[in-house]
């Protein structure tokens, strides 16, 4: 994927994501209208805590209506509390009603407290961070229990399966880790911020992939909604949210994978990037045709973080950028090799790459003489890159988009069928 088509995605993705839980936000959950029951031990599914509540009135007939003190209907006994209902003339449909809000708001407590005291925090300068917080396994099978045990409590309860769709909430909400870092209110409000944005933002997909005008559009949706964001949160939760969900932040995630940076080293560069793309565009794309500024601007980028990194730490940086170096990673990852052998064979690919250029130079050879040259060189690498990677990894790398280079060099001989 080219630098164009990760920055298409990132936007996308950072707009697109809202729309796995707009639906799941759009509607705030249903309330007990006696009070929310707690969670107070493992006998909780057929306990609750008596309300607070003032009275309540209920119609019993078409003519009369009774006026009671909740406290004559409430139980902690979820049973009992049934049948208190029932003999006070309480519709049976309005039973359900009330069971159902009063056991969602149980178990909507008890995920709270999961995510409360779960360990697992949402880390940010890792890449991969965003669609593991979306699907994590552990959490996910958790949470299914979690809607089982509630669909067959209410299914003891009232005699009949819950007339519910699956709950989704439970499911997959990813924003209730990226926005761990906030309390409950203003998450709510950041993400109908976010759903009006949302919006906007997509309609420039309505006509196939965006050009360059619609990118423009989009990251001006972007800023006006952080603007926005600015007024509800402190700049420390500004800050916070733009390292989770920024497009910065998210170019970041999916370009150093093979960098690895810890959370400092990923807060330091995030700072100079973040100035970087608000003034001259994410990756400098969108917002400036003045090649000569941008590039000005892009050394003085590459000079500030190579000076927060050091020498020693700049080259794996830079190197992380280079999607050539990307593939290279990811097939001795999944061999097994260690980083080393990745960076050996993108150096073997950059000195083959100056080596073809040398030959393609020297106007002292022959047609014939070069192509050999060129020939040779490609066999020599392709050799040197097998001994690192093995057979089966380099057969694997040669399958890559990015692996072109190699036939840039020296074409794939013709079969005898094509001669």
């Amino acid at each position: 994927m080219n630098a164009k088509g990760i920055l298409v995605f990132s936007l996308a993705a950072n707009f697109g994501l809202l729309g796995v839980v707009i639906f799941l936000l759009a509607k705030p959950p249903a309330t007990h209208p006696a009070g929310a029951a707690q969670n107070n031990s493992s006998a909780a599914p057929v306990q609750k805590n008596k309300s607070k509540s003032a009275e309540k009135i209920f119609t019993v007939s078409t003519t009369n209506a009774l006026k009671i003190d909740w406290h004559m209907v409430e139980s902690e006994d979820y049973r009992q509390y049934i049948a208190n209902l029932r003999s006070i003339g309480c519709p049976e449909e309005t039973i359900r009603d009330i069971i159902t809000a009063d056991v969602n708001k149980l178990f909507e407590s008890r995920r709270k407290q999961m995510q409360a005291t779960s360990t697992n925090k949402f880390e940010f300068w890792k890449a991969g961070s965003m669609f593991g917080a979306m699907m994590d396994e552990n959490k996910i099978k958790q949470q299914q229990e979690m809607a089982k045990e509630k669909r067959e409590l209410l299914k003891t309860l009232l005699g009949v399966e819950p007339e519910e769709k699956a709950d989704m909430a439970l499911l997959v909400n990813p924003f209730q880790d990226m926005l761990d870092f906030l309390p409950d209110s203003k998450q709510s409000k950041i993400i109908e911020l976010m759903q009006t944005y949302q919006a906007k933002a997509m309609k420039t997909f309505k006509d196939g992939a965006p050009d360059a005008t619609d990118m423009k559009q989009m990251q001006k949706v972007q800023k006006e909604m952080e603007a926005e964001m600015a007024k509800i949160l402190t700049p420390d939760e500004m800050e916070n949210y733009q390292l989770r969900l920024s497009q910065t932040s998210m170019m970041m995630r999916m370009q150093l994978a093979s960098f690895d940076p810890n959370e400092q080293e990923f807060r330091d560069i995030f700072k100079l990037r973040k100035k970087f793309d608000d003034e001259n565009g994410v990756m400098g794309m969108g917002l400036s045709d003045d090649n000569d500024k941008m590039k000005t601007a892009q050394k003085e980028l590459n000079d500030q973080i190579k000076g927060i990194l050091g020498p020693d730490r700049y080259p794996d940086y830079e190197r992380a950028q280079d999607y050539a170096y990307q593939a290279i990673a990811k097939v001795a990852q999944r061999e097994g090799l260690p980083k080393e052998a990745g960076v050996k064979v993108y150096d073997m690919k950059k000195a083959a790459e100056e080596e073809a250029k040398k030959v393609r130079a020297d106007k002292a050879l022959s047609d014939e003489q070069r192509k050999s040259a060129l020939q040779a060189i490609r066999t020599e690498t392709e050799r040197s890159m097998g001994e690192v990677l093995g057979q089966k990894g380099f057969d694997s790398y040669q399958k890559q988009p990015t692996a072109y280079w190699l036939r840039s060099i020296s074409p794939n001989p013709k079969s005898a069928e094509t001669k």
